[in-house]
Parts: C-alpha cells; structure tokens; sequence
C-alpha cells in the first residue's frame, strides 16, 4: 500500500469546506442578511481533494509493478467511511425517534437505508426535494448525499482507471480530460433543464473530482520546481474560494459554470502549494489542522444535529445555534477518536471483526426501516389527539371519481347541480384545505361548486411564475392553467369566486421564484387589479384576509410542550396554551393587509383571519383551545381549523345566496 507524504495545507483545505458546510446549514444572520451563503461549496472543495488523493494513491500503486489491488482499496474506504457513519445513524435514530414526527420518522428510516446503500443522492432526488430549502434542512441525512456521490466515484473510477491504465496507457491524460470535458458539459445542461437533478448526480460532479485527478497526475508525471509565482497562485486560489463562500448564494446556478471558481482555487492551491509560501503556512497553522483531521466527523454529525434540532424547536436563536455547533464539535472528537481512529487501524481492529459489525448494524437498519413502514412510523408513539393531526397530513381530501381535486386544472373538479349559483374557489394549499368543509356545507343548498386549488399558486391571471434558479416556468401557475381558469369564470358568470393563499409566500419578494408579466405591476397590485376586474364583471367574491401564522411547527412543538405521561391532555394544554403575538402577523403581511383594506366594492366580502384566531383586545393568537389543534405545522389549518374559520366564509356565502 503506497502512503502519500503528509500534506497538512490538504487538512486546512479541508478545514476551511467544513466550517464553510456548517456555518452555512446553521445560517448565522447579521442584521436581517444570511452570512456565508456560499457556504455549500465546501462539499466542492471536499470533491476536489478526494479526486487527488484516490488519485495519487492509485497511480502510484498501479506504476510500482502494477500491485494496486481493487480489494484493498474497497477496504481502506470500508474503515474510513462505514464505521462513523452507522455510529451517526444510530445515534442519531434514537433522536429521531424521540422528535420526530412519525411520517418525518419514516421518510428519516428510508433514508437510512439509501445513506447505507450510498445512492441517498437519488433517493432524495426522486423524493422531490430541494436543497436546502425549509424542507430540506428538516431532514437529518441529507447531508448522506455528498457521501453517496463520493462512494460511487470511489466504486467506478478505480475499475475506470484501471482499464484506461490497460487498454489506452499512453492516453491516461487524453481519457482524463475528455471524461472532464462530458461531465462538465453535462453540468451545465442538466443545470439549465433540471438543477436539482444536476445537484444530486453524480454524472454532474464527476468532473469535480477529475480536476483533482488532473492535477494528481501532472503531479506525479512531473516533478514541481518552486517558483516566486506560486505564491501569487495560491493566494489568488485562496481568494476564489473565500469569494465563492462569501458571494455566493441561492441563485447562484451550481454545479455549472460558476463552479470553475471554487474548483479552480482548490486546484491552484493544491498544485502550487510549498512550505515556502504564504498560503501553505496560513493551512497549516495547528487550529486548522485539527479541524482538518476531524472533519469526516463534524461533516457526519452537523446536519443531523441541526436537523433534529430544527424538529424539536422550529426557530433557533443565534444563542441556539452556538450550542449546536458546541454538541456537533464535541461529538465529532468522540466519533474521530474512539471510532474513525480505531476503525482505520488495521493492527488494531482486523477486517472481520469491522465486516461483523458493520453487518449488525446493516441487519437492524433494514429490520427498523421494515417495522417503520409496517407502523407507518411508529404513530404509537405520540399522544392520541396529536395522532390525529399527523393523519391529515395535509390530503387536501375533496375527491370526485378521478380522485382528488388538488393540483387538477385541465380535469379539474366540477359539482354540477340543478342551480343557477356557482361557487368557485381558487388558491393554493391554504385554499385546498378548506375544499372539503365548504362543500359539504354547500351541499346542503344544492349549488354548483369548483375547486381549484394549485400548490404555491394563486389568483394571478397575467402573470408568469418564475423558478429562480432554473428560470424555468412553474408548471402549475402557468399561463396555460391560468387560462383554463379565466374560461372557467367567464363560463360561470356572476358566480361567487373565494379566494384564499398565502399571500405573504407570493406577494414578497424570496429567492425562490419570481413573477413576469406585460404591465410590469408588482404582484400584489397585479392581485388586486385582477379582484376589481372580477368586481367589474357582476362577480361576487370573497376575500379570505391572509391566515395567522405562527412561525413554529405547532405539532412538533406541542410534542415537546406535553408531558410524555399526561394522561389529561386536555385540560394541561387548557392550562398551558401555546400562544404567538398578532404582532408577528401584522409584521409579515402589512402591505398586504393595507391592500385588501383599501378595496371597496358592494359584492366584496371579506373575512378577517385573524379575528378568528386572535384576541384583538390582548394582542394574542392561539394555536389550540385544549387538545383541539389549529395548525398541522407552521403554517396549514387541521380540520379543527378549518371548522373555526369556514363559519365565518359560509356566513358570506350565505349572505349572497340570500
């Protein structure tokens, strides 16, 4: 086995991807602003780093009379990866357990399984996923994804270059640069069409890892002379990284193009690193060092400390966040020392016995994902009226014979009856959960009813919905549904058309998406030109005022609130209320309040949400009354939320079928 000489500027590299990883998960604000939020090209730099090393190690190993051996490679990656991870997962399963949310419980249980698989990268893809997004940062083996790409580069490449080596040794480099060249290009396609598939592919990043190959190669191939230029080098590759970490951000396309500039300052750093320049001695200084060598660790421990963290206390103050950090650092030098350490010691620790355990832990990972599906996450474990919310699930349950009518514009939901009075209610996901409750009660007066409801889409008739990242057209906000919509008002003339959402999510600007349209109108007075156009047109309409929300997971919270043991849950919630100032509410939708507030019309109704949830006189809004459970999580009503506010939309029902 060939052993590279130490390089301790490769641990302050990897020091530096770390501390970048982490504080960008974290997310550390500074007067309002995220800081570091380039944050993520530290899984970049890792690539790069483990494209040179594996590298080095296997073309010197394969030049030394041809004695590289695929076995004991796969071993050496078994005793650095394996072992620390099962210990992550375990432990953290029984956090999971404990704050979880038993369908958070067993998507966590399937990840489990595709992390120890090493294809975690797909599995979330197809899970629909995006990164870093509230969801995402929700999930605690996420993070398994760069490990699942890393061990299908450490699968495939050796067996790659070993045929290269074979079949066409006098064009290694010719093979090396042409297999960068398509995966790079293929970056950058996949990152236009599709950037959550290129995020998570591994044919999107493989050129990551091969600029690393590159430079070990030349390396190895010619001997390095030190010039005063390297210095100049490796300070301009410094600058590139520290610039990608600091400017960087959301709407940055990645992995593509940009990506260059990271990659390359690792690159210049690596090839141009000497013990006489500046920069080498800035990575080598003892901190950063020690940083490096655990870094396997607190890459392994981060995420599912933030993530279970985030389950249990939705918002975290930057006081939180410290300790976080703190518990993530501390159980990283216990993983480095008593597990990677140990693990990696072949003298200490024979192969057998690390396949033993390795197989144990794999055997109870299956068995547990097994019983988690068969128990639908283990919903035993919460108290009964919590149960019952985390059974919604949010179905948005209204059904006709084609199944439910959420997310159907084309064969959209129509309940004809013999009347001349049509309600159509149009909105998002806060629109569909209320679908079911208002026909029901519709029903009774035999009036024709419409549902059209679209996840994270409103009542904006003219106007584009944007990705941002991708600047590709949102699906279900699209012109063409928009359209369909538009035929289907002006086929039911003077009918009663409710509109609800949550404004807040389309009317403000986020780096999510955006909004393109002729006039150039912001989408709030879009929004109220396309209300006064109803007006115009003999409609009547109902107004929901946006509904209060409490910026916390009110399930995931009351599973904290109550006592494991209280046998009355009731009357300790009655006792114990978990409340929010309706000053939050007010704070986050001012501007559309004052909108709404201004729009005058004879057949407007409108129905103030947060009268319903709110004590105007003592500034507090409840999330409960006893074990009857408003929200679902931070933002979407349960049925008995739904009941407290469809009175008062019936009400005005009511007053126009009259």
């Amino acid at each position: 086995m060939i052993k590279l000489s130490y390089r301790p500027e490769i641990d302050g590299l990897r020091a530096i991807a770390v501390l970048s990883v982490i504080l960008y998960h974290i997310e550390f604000f500074f007067l309002d602003s995220k800081i570091l939020t380039g944050g993520f090209i530290g899984v970049d730099i890792f690539f790069v780093i483990s494209g040179y090393i594996i590298t080095s190690i296997i073309i010197k190993e394969i030049n030394l009379n041809n004695k590289f051996s695929l076995l004991n490679f796969y071993e050496r990656r078994i005793r650095r990866i394996f072992p620390a991870l099962f210990i992550t997962i375990s432990i953290s399963t029984v956090f999971a357990w404990l704050y979880l949310i038993p369908s958070s419980f067993l998507e966590f249980t399937k990840s489990i399984i595709a992390s120890v698989l090493f294809i975690s990268n797909y599995f979330f893809y197809f899970e629909g996923l995006i990164y870093n997004n509230d969801q995402s940062l929700l999930k605690p083996l996420l993070h398994t994804w760069s490990l699942s790409v890393e061990e299908q580069f450490y699968i495939f490449f050796p067996i790659i270059l070993i045929i290269i080596n074979k079949f066409f040794k006098k064009n290694l480099l010719i093979s090396f640069i042409i297999i960068f060249i398509i995966s790079f290009f293929l970056s950058f396609y996949t990152t236009i069409h599709n950037v959550n598939f290129s995020f998570f592919s591994t044919l999107s990043r493989f050129w990551e890892f091969l600029a690393g190959s590159l430079i070990a190669y030349y390396q190895i191939k010619n001997k390095k002379k030190y010039s005063d230029y390297h210095n100049l080098f490796t300070i301009f590759g410094l600058f590139l990284i520290f610039y990608s970490i600091i400017f960087f951000n959301e709407k940055t396309l990645h992995p593509s193009v940009s990506t260059l500039i990271p990659i390359l300052g690792t690159c210049l750093i690596i090839f141009y690193s000497d013990k006489k320049n500046y920069v080498t001695k800035f990575l080598s200084n003892f901190l950063f060092i020690k940083i490096g060598l655990i870094s396997y660790s607190l890459y392994l421990w981060h995420f599912p400390v933030f993530a279970i963290a985030r389950n249990k206390e939705n918002i975290l103050s930057n006081f939180d966040k410290l300790e976080l950090i703190i518990i993530t650092v501390l159980l990283s030098l216990l993983s480095y020392f008593f597990v990677e350490k140990p693990f990696r010691n072949k003298n200490f620790i024979s192969f057998k016995f690390v396949s033993f355990i390795l197989s144990i832990f794999l055997v109870f990972f299956i068995i547990l994902n097994t019983l988690s599906v068969k128990n639908n996450g283990f919903e035993d474990r919460l108290h009964v009226f919590l149960k019952i919310y985390e059974r919604e699930k949010l179905e948005y349950s209204l059904k006709d014979e084609n199944g439910i009518c959420f997310d159907r514009i084309e064969n959209f939901c129509n309940f004809n009856k013999p009347s001349n009075d049509t309600i159509i209610m149009i909105g998002d996901s806060h629109s569909a959960v209320l679908t079911k409750k208002l026909y029901e009660e519709t029903l009774k007066q035999n009036v024709n009813f419409i549902p059209i409801s679209q996840g994270t889409c409103v009542y904006l008739p003219k106007y584009k919905k944007i990705i941002t990242k991708s600047k590709q057209e949102f699906k279900n906000c699209s012109l063409k549904s928009k359209n369909l919509i538009e035929n289907i008002i002006k086929d039911k003339s003077e009918a009663i058309i409710i509109l609800s959402g949550n404004f807040k999510e389309h009317f403000y600007k986020n780096n999510r998406w955006s909004y393109l349209n002729e006039s150039n109108l912001e989408p709030l007075e879009g929004f109220i030109k396309s209300i006064e156009k109803l007006l115009e047109n003999d409609n009547k309409v109902i107004l929901l005022y946006p509904v209060p929300t409490p910026g916390f997971h009110v399930v995931k919270k009351l599973m904290s609130h109550v006592p494991k043991k209280e046998f009355n849950a009731h009357n300790f919630l009655l006792n114990n209320p978990l409340t929010y100032k309706i000053e939050n509410y007010y704070s986050k939708n001012q501007k559309i309040i004052d909108a709404f507030d201004n729009l005058k019309h004879k057949n407007l109704r409108k129905i103030f949400s947060e009268k319903v949830f709110c004590d105007i006189d003592t500034r507090i809004c409840k999330t409960h009354h006893g074990s009857k459970v408003y929200y679902r999580d931070d933002n979407h009503l349960t049925v008995d939320g739904v009941e407290m506010l469809s009175k008062n939309i019936l009400l005005e029902i009511n007053s126009f079928l009259d």
